[in-house]
């Protein structure tokens, strides 16, 4: 079984500090997904100075050199690796950014070059900002064979373009529902990858203010029981020490399993 580790919203507004203080000792057990954001526009959330919520001002993460720098050592370690997180996490009076922006492809295109080049590493998952995602989003993603970690992933054909796998795989999620005897309403974050024609998805637990160790061990115990793997996603500026503890005992949980592997979350996607 694998386990991965996802962490949203690198950006521009990160400290080096503010990654270290949550994850010294933890990516040296496990890497961290760092899904950032190359071009990021201020929006209200701890972390980002007030004066910059609602100055419409895109900045590269370049302008940051001292995070750029702590990036390339960690990725250089293999503490960590970099998923496209958007292109500028902006709000839209719509929707946010890849339910309601322009030219999403060329966002895509241009975000994922940006930050390969200037990180020295590739990039095959997207992370949508907020977890939202339109159909327009979703063919973006798709189009440019990026890889798709969400945490509220919809399955029903009719929020995605058609392929070859879309009905098998919605058949595939609706048998998994009713063996675990959920509703159409119930949310619950299916175990397995799940492969389109040109990207796979897989779905992530969220650690969020709230979460407790009982609900990830019992998420993580059911995907165990299916077979599958297990993803937890989280945003380091929120994380305080209740949910850093939360990680870590949820961390010595799994590596007491003889078959569960830490492991990076491109590797979610490979055999």
């Amino acid at each position: 079984m694998k386990v991965a580790l996802r962490d949203d919203d690198t950006s521009y507004f990160t400290t080096p500090g503010a990654l270290e203080q949550i994850y010294d000792g933890v990516w040296q057990r496990i890497p961290v997904c760092l899904a950032t954001v190359p071009f990021a526009i201020g929006y209200e959330r701890p972390g980002i100075p007030h004066e910059h919520w609602h100055d419409g001002q895109p900045r590269p993460l370049d302008g940051n050199p001292a995070l750029v720098e702590a990036l390339k050592h960690h990725l250089h370690e293999g503490r960590a690796t970099v998923a496209l997180h958007g292109y500028t996490h902006e709000d839209f009076p719509a929707g946010f950014e890849f339910q309601a922006a322009p030219d999403l492809p060329r966002r895509v295109g241009e975000g994922r070059a940006y930050l390969q080049r200037l990180l020295g590493t590739g990039i095959s998952i997207f992370v949508p900002p907020h977890n939202a995602l339109s159909r327009e989003g979703l063919d973006a993603v798709s189009r440019a064979g990026l890889n798709l970690l969400g945490s509220f992933l919809s399955f029903h054909p009719r929020h995605r373009r058609w392929d070859g796998r879309t009905f098998a795989n919605w058949r595939r999620v609706r048998a998994y529902r009713a063996r675990t005897g959920r509703s159409r309403d119930d949310r619950f974050v299916y175990p397995h990858v799940l492969r389109y024609t040109r990207h796979a998805e897989f779905g992530c637990h969220s650690l969020i203010p709230g979460t407790t160790l009982d609900e990830l061990t019992r998420g993580f115990e059911e995907a165990r029981q299916a077979g599958g793997d297990f993803c937890l996603a989280t945003h380091h500026w929120e994380v305080d020490l209740t949910l850093r503890d939360v990680m870590r005992r949820f961390l010595d949980h799994a590596s007491r399993y003889a078959d569960v592997r830490f492991v990076s979350a491109e590797a979610l996607f490979t055999a």
